[in-house]
């Protein structure tokens, strides 16, 4: 009996083994590039919070990783058929990360020469919240800027 149980928990592993290694992995806040076989002309992806594509050329499929989690994306030509299709997984990267805990509460700093705290999935919400909305700010500056419109 346990043999037999051995045998299929073996078969089961063998088997789910082989498409794991076919999923992109993309850390969250990266992109990563793909050549695709044929024109696209449609990318679908199933949850577009966990991940975002777009096709940069014809042919270039870029994918970036937003939250962590798992989603697929999928290429179509001008007739609709499938030319590219793969599942995503947007995992966090650590390297370069520090997670600080005051009691019940964590932060993310990510640090290179000077470490600087950085809004993540599952910190403080107060914090997150004051991150977030410095990060917004900066992006409007660099928005406006880049239109013209920056202050003198």
């Amino acid at each position: 009996m346990f043999n037999r149980i051995a045998t299929a928990f073996t078969l089961a592993i063998v088997c789910v083994a082989p498409a794991a290694a076919h999923d992109l992995a993309v850390p969250v806040e990266h992109a990563e590039v793909i050549r695709l076989p044929a024109e696209a002309s449609a990318i679908v992806v199933g949850n577009p919070s966990i991940a975002d594509a777009l096709v940069h050329d014809g042919r270039t499929l870029v994918v970036t990783g937003r939250l962590q989690g798992r989603t697929n994306v999928i290429a179509l030509d001008r007739v609709g058929r499938v030319i590219y299709e793969r599942d995503i997984v947007v995992s966090n990267p650590v390297e370069g990360q520090v997670a600080l805990f005051r009691g019940p509460n964590q932060s993310t700093l990510s640090c290179g020469a000077v470490c600087d705290e950085i809004p993540r999935v599952g910190g403080d919400a107060t914090r997150t919240e004051v991150l977030t909305d410095q990060q917004g700010a900066r992006l409007a500056t660099a928005e406006a800027a880049m239109a013209g419109d920056a202050p003198q």
